[in-house]
């Protein structure tokens, strides 16, 4: 994209550089740490920093040109020629062959002036020039969301899809108002699928991010308690979830878990659905056929055997979801099998682990009511000597916080397991409730570090025996399995 159609786009002022210059969108970058030579650096600002203060270290690095919010003389620092400070030249060259591209033609900012572009927010720049890229592309854009899963069922589409076309996905869970547009930055002439995870933790996200992306296809997977701090209940949550729907018209395809309370009530003549799940109403749906340590086989629809090499029954939705995207484009079955049998775990996410014997199932990643009781529901079924359960605080699950951490201490009990290590102030509750509703005193220890838990795991589990580590990602509870491991 040239420069001069950024500044259209951005309704932005170019400070320095040729706005006949041509800018590879992949190539600009959040990350003045990642900046390599002929990469375009776009600063952001947070609560504790502020990217404009790394302008400098960008051009450094080789950065043909950067982004600024900055005003008059503020504005006149990011300009080269004050690199010169630091020991550059007001306008850094390179050799022949460095300042052209493969094509032959001058890289921006290569062996001339740097690009400075001047806009009112850097951010909502970002967005602006993501979706300006993305509607340029005649190609169907799948977007993914849900309480639980998004990830998973994102990676388990990409990984069948792939197969047969060239596809484009957000890389782990670049999921949100920054890494969405970053991703469809990258959007090449030769890619056929886009497909989108989209989170959210505030009404009105899914919907910005929807706008963003204009996705023609979305994907539900669940409606679960997270993020009740700021969507407030279940409905909330549901609410905040259908705002993917707003940019989607009478061609678009929807497909939703039919199991789900509420998604399962969803009707709308303005796009085709396709529903999944267990019930007998699902267009695409399963019955378990057996499961093992780590590995699963369902049907589907009563016919066709599927094999997962994933712990945990809830990945049956998933791939389910995987399934329905599969066949909307015409995917074979085998392929389909072949694909899914061939997807990992998500990092973080129900990884098996082996530590001196001790299986160690890292799902670390984040927690949540919902996902915590799945993955109870894998370790109750996951053949061992013993099972133990390390449960650290849940976030962002507002007034009803205490309640669904009494609930995790109540569903450890029920389901049997010998002991529960918990860490952080709400997981108080967790611990408190396993021993009011039966559990023995000696088999419950609340700690108050990684190091701590370590430590009572090192003395408790034994060869044979299975261990759960979850917690919300501000919890870092992979320390705990780092520890274990440097033993």
């Amino acid at each position: 994209m040239k420069v001069q159609e950024i500044l259209k786009i951005t309704k932005g002022k170019l400070l320095s550089g040729d706005s006949t210059a041509e800018i590879d969108l992949a190539t600009i970058l959040t990350d003045s740490r990642n900046i390599k030579t002929g990469e375009f650096f776009l600063p952001l600002k947070g609560n504790n920093f502020d990217g404009e203060e790394f302008i400098g270290e960008a051009f450094k690095k080789g950065a043909v040109g950067a982004f600024t919010i900055r005003q008059g003389a503020r504005a006149q620092a990011c300009l080269p020629r004050t690199i010169s400070a630091q020991g550059l030249p007001a306008r850094l060259s390179a050799s022949a062959s460095a300042s052209q591209g493969r094509d032959g033609k001058p890289r921006a900012g290569v062996g001339q002036e740097k690009i400075i572009i001047q806009v009112k927010n850097t951010t909502k720049a970002l967005q602006e020039i993501a979706h300006e890229h993305r509607i340029r592309f005649d190609i169907p854009v799948i977007g993914v969301t849900g309480s639980n899963g998004k990830t998973t069922v994102k990676d388990m589409t990409a990984k069948v899809l792939s197969s047969k076309y060239k596809v484009l996905k957000n890389e782990g869970t670049k999921n949100n108002h920054i890494g969405l547009p970053q991703t469809l930055l990258k959007l090449k002439k030769y890619h056929e699928i886009c497909i989108l995870e989209m989170g959210t933790n505030h009404k009105g996200e899914i919907r910005s991010l929807a706008d963003i992306a204009r996705p023609n296809i979305a994907v539900i997977t669940n409606i679960g308690p997270s993020h009740l701090e700021f969507l407030k209940d279940l409905k909330g949550i549901f609410e905040s979830k259908k705002e993917i729907f707003e940019f989607l018209d009478e061609d678009s395809l929807v497909i939703l878990n039919g199991d789900d309370k509420y998604l399962s009530k969803i009707k709308n003549n303005k796009f085709k659905i396709m529903r999944f799940g267990f019930n007998k109403v699902n267009d695409f749906r399963a019955s378990i056929v057996s499961t093992e340590k780590d590995k699963i086989v369902f049907l589907l629809n009563n016919k066709s055997p599927f094999v997962l090499n994933l712990a945990g029954i809830h990945n049956i939705y998933n791939a389910l979801a995987a399934i329905a995207v599969a066949r909307h484009f015409e995917l074979d079955y085998d392929s389909i099998k072949k694909g899914l049998a061939e997807c990992v775990p998500a990092y973080m996410r129900l990884n098996i682990k082996n530590i001196d014997g001790v299986v160690v199932i890292d799902d670390a990643y984040n927690s949540n009511p919902l996902s915590m009781r799945a993955a109870l529901e894998t370790i109750k079924s996951y053949p061992a000597k013993s099972r133990w359960i390390v449960s650290a605080d849940m976030l962002e699950l507002g007034e009803k916080e205490n309640y669904f951490h009494r609930g995790v201490g109540e569903a450890v009990v029920r389901g049997g397991f010998d002991g529960l290590v918990t860490f952080g102030k709400l997981s108080q509750q967790t611990s408190s409730a396993a021993l009011k509703s039966g559990m023995a005193k000696d088999r419950i220890w609340h700690c108050s570090n990684h190091e701590e838990i370590a430590a009572v795991l090192r003395k408790v589990a034994k060869a044979g025996d299975v261990v759960l580590i979850k917690g919300s990602r501000t919890m870092k509870m992979e320390k705990v399995l780092e520890i274990l491991k440097d033993k």
